[in-house]
């Protein structure tokens, strides 16, 4: 009743506003963009077509006026999408990703349904225009959205593991990393702590508007992702190495590895079951194992041989986490055996135990903390200065670069080390002599070394004699014989590192 008493030409000129402000404010949407940005245009069109409208002056009529009350409904209903999932969680987006790009095509469809009852009602005041107007309609009412197959492919996979209950950590981590790398956010444990946080609201918001299939749902992708390391909290981290270290006390120092138990066997592989599923009869194999002996067209029980009736099989849990504390125990058997070998200080004992952490470090992530924590980083930066054989040192300096790349802790760590490496470079990787310089002569010219460009250096490969000398000494010839001498640093290049380390730890803080 109200809407009758205000001029039409004012209801067009607030509705264009409107679509205005949607359009814009769907442009800028970061997640999901190509829809909304799809969305965003039909509606900047939509405009162009109500300045006509308002131009050649709309006939006034009921059918013109409820056509417009539509339209403004619809363009609300298109507001209030891009408002809902503008500043959203990230790793929420991502999960929803199906559901959202369903919202903004039924949203799209109604609006294109709207614009085409308005374009019945004033035909004539449209004709100019009518071609452009039926093509928007008939392209909006037909749209049709999707996902991308990248993120369509990880919520497949988080689904599938949750519906298997793969809750282990190696799951954890392989898909953390994915969603990570889909959404833009580094896999680092403070911008991982803010997703999750993000999420954790999320599931309140939702536990708020009484949606328990939701908050389930929710809190099943919350406590998967928390098993992951870079989820983890580093005194967690810390409390479950010394927990472990606890229990293998009762093991001789000389010993490498805890036998498994014959329960961790798969009776297919032979092997140790990485994601053991169990069947009616009790017996447990691996998924894959099990999965190729149906194929096969076995109908027995693997383990004992009897007829199957029922060749259903379910995900064990519970042997799962078991498995997953004995490989832990493993990893700390290891570490402990590294310790030993390379406090010998012999360099066949020493190669050995670098070997043995370059493999920990493949095997799982969280070995990066462990070793740290173990003591081992100190023990072999101690080493580096005292070894006396260029094989060795490449090597450590290498596996000090393994322990710093992709792990923020370790990484303000490294920077200590790279400055203690400083000191005794000369024994260690290089001795910037004479001869060893390009035959240089304007030197001047030659820019000088930073602290900054030589710890991302030291990150990125190992520094040895033949990469410095032939890589950075051919720029930096005579500079860097100023600030490294044949003692290590200067003061200069030591007060940089200090600052850089300083700029560093604030940022692994933020």
């Amino acid at each position: 009743m109200v809407l009758e008493l205000i001029p039409i030409g004012t209801l067009i000129t607030v509705l264009t506003s409107q679509v205005i402000k949607t359009a814009q404010a769907a442009k800028d949407v970061v997640f999901e963009k190509e829809s909304f940005k799809v969305l965003s245009k039909h509606l900047f069109d939509i405009e162009r077509v109500l300045t006509e409208l308002q131009l050649q002056k709309l006939n006034d009529s009921e059918a013109a006026r409820q056509a417009l009350e539509f339209l403004e409904a619809d363009i609300k209903k298109a507001n209030n999408l891009v408002d809902k999932y503008k500043h959203r969680a990230r790793f929420y987006l991502l999960v929803k990703c199906s559901h959202i790009v369903k919202e903004v095509q039924d949203v799209t469809r109604d609006i294109g349904k709207s614009l085409a009852a308005l374009s019945l009602a004033n035909t004539e005041v449209l004709s100019g225009i009518s071609e452009q107007v039926n093509r928007l309609q008939n392209e909006m009412q037909r749209a049709e959205f999707e996902a991308s197959q990248s993120q369509l492919q990880i919520v497949d996979k988080l689904n599938q593991g949750l519906t298997e209950q793969k809750l282990d950590q190696g799951f954890a981590n392989d898909i953390l990393k994915e969603i990570a790398k889909v959404v833009g956010v580094p896999v680092e444990p403070s911008e991982i702590s803010k997703e999750l946080e993000s999420f954790r609201r999320e599931k309140e918001e939702a536990s708020n508007r009484k949606e328990r299939a939701e908050v389930f749902f929710l809190e099943q992708i919350i406590e998967l992702l928390s098993r992951a390391d870079a989820a983890r909290d580093y005194e967690q981290i810390k409390r479950q190495y010394f927990q472990r270290l606890q229990v293998i006390d009762k093991y001789d120092p000389r010993e490498e590895y805890i036998q498994p138990f014959n329960a961790f066997i798969c009776c297919i592989t032979r092997t140790v079951m990485v994601d053991p599923v169990s069947l009616c009869t009790g017996t447990s194999c691996e998924r894959t194992a099990l999965e190729a002996w149906f194929a096969c067209g076995e109908k027995t029980d693997p383990e004992t041989g009897d007829p199957l009736e029922d060749f259903s099989y379910r995900s064990n849990l519970r042997l799962r986490q078991s498995i997953q504390e004995w490989n832990e125990l493993n990893y700390c058997v290891k570490i402990r055996s590294c310790k030993l070998k390379l406090l010998l200080d012999m360099d066949s004992s020493v190669e050995e135990a670098l070997d043995q952490i370059q493999k920990l470090m493949s095997e799982n992530s969280i070995n990066k903390d462990w070793i740290s924590i173990g003591g081992l980083t100190d023990i072999i930066v101690s080493t580096l200065g005292s070894s006396d054989n260029r094989d060795v040192k490449e090597k450590i300096l290498i596996t000090l670069k393994d322990v710093v790349e992709g792990n923020p802790r370790n990484k303000s760590l490294g920077l200590l080390h790279l400055e203690y490496c400083s000191s005794v470079w000369k024994s260690s990787t290089v001795v910037l002599s004479e001869r060893e310089l390009p035959k240089e002569r304007n030197y001047e010219k030659l820019p000088a070394i930073s602290a900054a460009k030589l710890f991302d250096k030291f990150e990125s490969r190992a520094l040895t004699e033949r990469n410095l000398t032939q890589g950075l000494c051919k720029r930096t010839s005579k500079n860097i014989a100023n600030v490294w001498g044949p003692s290590g640093p200067s003061w200069s290049i030591k007060q940089e590192l200090r600052k850089l380390q300083k700029s560093r730890r604030k940022e692994a803080v933020q």
